[in-house]
Parts: structure tokens; C-alpha cells; sequence
């Protein structure tokens, strides 16, 4: 259903795409059933507040909560977005689609773990001294980095296999008869795809290189920043680039 309503509205897709992938197959219904999976392993909690203080727990809860089932949605929107475009069921796009979902559920934990650490400054600012003392029991400062590391790994790891079912729908480009801006757009979401995993790699070199330093886990999260520039420029590079792009393509046309 979610597929269907995205896809009738044109949301957060291309119009310059053909869709090759209309009609979701088993492959993609059993992907849509392990990401749901993924979001109820999120659950804040499976038993009803018994006082007022377990319902401010609850709203403080769902602040990492929310913040987590963001970013398991973008990433399913990504994935929705190559079944679209190409539609490939091969025998590889079966074994990468399978590796996908396994990093995806593996990437759920530390994720929560990781966002629920947000509660402290919330913490501070309301002086809940019960809630301070259970997050300041769930790591210690030694520990940032390892903790890095893991997330980093399943984050890198979501975008390489991402950047490699892209690189072979482009290897398949003449079956699939992709266009000029199509073979642009595919080629474009394997740059974006390896940006965005190089930088939790990153993230996880400087973690294990300075793993015996406290400080090593904050700066490891700092690289995370990079995001910004990194991703601003290549998309600023890829739209000018779209445009030639396109025009090319259009003057071919109107020569025909």
C-alpha cells in the first residue's frame, strides 16, 4: 500500500526515471516485511505505564524512538526506489538484497542504542536524576569508540550494498534499455551511495585508530558532520551535470 500511494503521487522520485518495477513482487513485499520487523525491534516499550513517571519516561523515549524509525524509513525509501527504477530479480540482486536486510536488522541496535544516548541532555535539562543515573550505566566514556565502530560498520555497510545492486542494474543497463539521463541517474546514486558509506568508515578508521583515548568516540561521531558539505556538493556537481545531461539528450532528440 505505502508503495502504491508513494508511486501514484510521484513522491521523492524522478520524473526522467522510467519505472520498470510498477508492480511489487515477492521480492519487494518480503523486503517491506523485514524492515517492519525492524521497526517493532524499535519498540519503546510492550507494557502499559503504571504511574506518571513511566509516561514521562514514555515521551522522552520517543524522541530517540522517532529519531531512529527516520532513518529506517529513508533507507527503506532508497530501496524502494531501485525496485522501481529497475525491477531486477536476478539471482545476484537476490544475494545483495539478502545481505541488505541483514545489515539493516544488525544496524537497528546500535542505532537505537546510539539515539537513546540523546536523552541525556534532555535528562540534565529536566534534572531527572533517576533517568541520568540509568544513561550514565549504559556506557562508559572508554567504550564510545567501540560503540562507534559497530554503528558504523552496519552504516557503511547498508550504503556499500546499496552502491553495489546500483552498479550492476548499470551493468545490465543495455537489458534494461536505460537512456542517457537514466545511465546518468544510476551512476549518480553509486557516487551518493559510496559518499554516504565512506563516511561512517571514516568514522570507524579514527574509532579504532585512537580506540585507547576516551575522546576517540566523540570525534569519531564529529565525522559524521561531513555529511553536510560532502553531500551538498555532489548534489550541487550531479544538477549541473543533470542538466547537460538533458539537454544533450533533448538536441539528439529533436535531431531525429
Amino acid at each position: 500500500m505505502l508503495r502504491e500511494g508513494l508511486r501514484k503521487h510521484n513522491i521523492g522520485l524522478n520524473k526522467d526515471f522510467r519505472y520498470r518495477g510498477e508492480d511489487p513482487g515477492r521480492l519487494e513485499n518480503f523486503s517491506d516485511a523485514v524492515f517492519a520487523l525492524a521497526i517493532t525491534l524499535l519498540l519503546i516499550s510492550t507494557t502499559p505505564p503504571a504511574n506518571f513517571y513511566q509516561i514521562q519516561r514514555f515521551v522522552i523515549d520517543l524522541i530517540p524512538f522517532l529519531l531512529c524509525v527516520v532513518f529506517i524509513v529513508l533507507i527503506w525509501h532508497e530501496h524502494y526506489v531501485f525496485y522501481l527504477r529497475y525491477g531486477l530479480r536476478h539471482g545476484k540482486i537476490i544475494v545483495l538484497n539478502t545481505l541488505f536486510l541483514i545489515i539493516v536488522l544488525f544496524y537497528v541496535y546500535p542505532l537505537k542504542f546510539l539515539t537513546k544516548l540523546i536523552e541525556y541532555p534532555i535528562a540534565l535539562l529536566i534534572k531527572d536524576e533517576i533517568l541520568l543515573h540509568d544513561l550514565q550505566g549504559m556506557i562508559s566514556g572508554k567504550d564510545m569508540a567501540d560503540l562507534m565502530v559497530i554503528y558504523g560498520l552496519g552504516a557503511s555497510g547498508v550504503f556499500f550494498t546499496l552502491m553495489l545492486m546500483y552498479r550492476y542494474a548499470l551493468a545490465n543497463a543495455e537489458e534494461l534499455e536505460l537512456n542517457a539521463i537514466e545511465i546518468f541517474e544510476t551512476r549518480e546514486k553509486i557516487r551518493a551511495n559510496l559518499l554516504m558509506g565512506v563516511v561512517p568508515l571514516l568514522s570507524v578508521l579514527i574509532a579504532a585508530i585512537f580506540n585507547n583515548y576516551w575522546q576517540a568516540g566523540m570525534i569519531a561521531g564529529f565525522f559524521y558532520m561531513l555529511y553536510t558539505p560532502v553531500m551538498f556538493i555532489h548534489a550541487n556537481k550531479s544538477s549541473q551535470q543533470r542538466k547537460k545531461v538533458i539537454a544533450a539528450q533533448q538536441a539528439d532528440a529533436g535531431l531525429e
